[in-house]
């Protein structure tokens, strides 16, 4: 993650000082100290978390956020609870990071939240998102995919990594909430070499495939 992008992170958490805040994605832990830094209570989701002794207020999940996300939020839920501060940087592929969001948005305890995905200039990460109907839920304040947008165009060929995109959510306002940079623009070249990177991934998926049907 780049040095703008955690600056931002940061000072977002600087600000909210959550009481209660989940990652999607923990891999080495460097985000989750960040946060485990700023906030009281901190869950993180990831398959295969490598964090060597992580913070006293850090419960790693291990397993699919698709399953346990939706398991921890009706527990908050029923608790009266509320997540304060969200971090989304587990699945990046379109459905994937729409079906995190989702379960976030739909869960009566994100209420009053800053919710913050990482890797928004990312085509599938941005599909993803902008396929989601902010306008559904009456919660949903503010919206930005461009809420830190680094300017480093790759070669026409390399996907596109970086930025982050914000959901500003309040329970307690309604009305047609801000939208901002839904999609993203790109240059005609990277527009016709489109088909070339999504073989380039299927290609990656399936040699990732035969690899862990060997092991």
């Amino acid at each position: 993650m780049a040095f703008g992008e955690r600056a931002a992170i940061a000072g977002v958490l600087a600000e909210l000082r959550p009481r209660l805040a989940i990652e999607i994605g923990t891999a080495e832990g460097g985000s989750l100290r960040t946060i485990a830094a700023y906030s009281q209570e901190v869950h993180t989701f990831d398959f295969s978390p490598s964090v060597h002794d992580p913070p006293d207020n850090v419960t790693l999940h291990a397993g699919d956020s698709h399953e346990l996300l939706p398991r921890l939020l009706a527990e908050l839920q029923s608790a009266g609870r509320n997540v304060d501060f969200v971090l989304v940087d587990g699945d990046h592929t379109a459905a994937g990071v729409r079906r995190d969001v989702l379960h976030l948005l739909g869960s009566a305890a994100v209420q009053r939240s800053v919710i913050l995905m990482h890797d928004t200039a990312n085509e599938q990460v941005r599909a993803g998102l902008a396929g989601i109907d902010f306008t559904a839920w009456p919660k949903v304040r503010h919206v930005d995919l461009a809420f830190v947008d680094l300017q480093q165009p790759p070669g026409v060929l390399r996907a596109q990594w970086g930025g982050l995109g914000l959901v500003v959510v309040d329970g307690e306002r309604s009305g047609r909430p801000v939208l901002r940079n839904l999609s993203r623009p790109q240059s005609v070249a990277r527009r016709a070499a489109a088909p070339a990177r999504a073989a380039m991934r299927r290609a990656h998926r399936l040699a990732r495939s035969f690899a862990s049907r060997r092991d």
